[in-house]
């Protein structure tokens, strides 16, 4: 059933970060990943630690762990705040 499901957050906590190659550029506390009605996916994460110039390095992956594997997505955008973090994702990579 194409489009049953037009909009979804997926949540988490610890584990996930924000890599650049294989250089850690932030490490997230908490994180939620949402996917707008227009297929538009965005994260928003607490930050334990943060690296400001590799966050401005591309390209940028976010990888959190999932039963059975991990979320892979590239990073477009990254707004970096003094506790927390939002970026704007393309789509899952398999």
């Amino acid at each position: 059933m194409p489009g049953l499901f037009r909009s979804v957050t997926l949540r988490g906590e610890k584990a996930a970060r924000l890599s650049w190659g294989y250089q850690t550029a932030a490490v997230l506390r908490t994180w939620a990943l949402s996917k707008s009605d227009k297929g538009e996916w965005t994260l928003t994460a607490g930050i334990d630690r943060a690296d400001p110039f590799r966050l401005k390095q591309t390209p940028l992956q976010f990888t959190a762990p999932r039963p059975g594997g991990f979320f892979c997505f590239p990073v477009r955008a990254v707004t970096l705040g003094k506790e927390s973090l939002i970026a704007s994702l393309g789509p899952p990579e398999h």
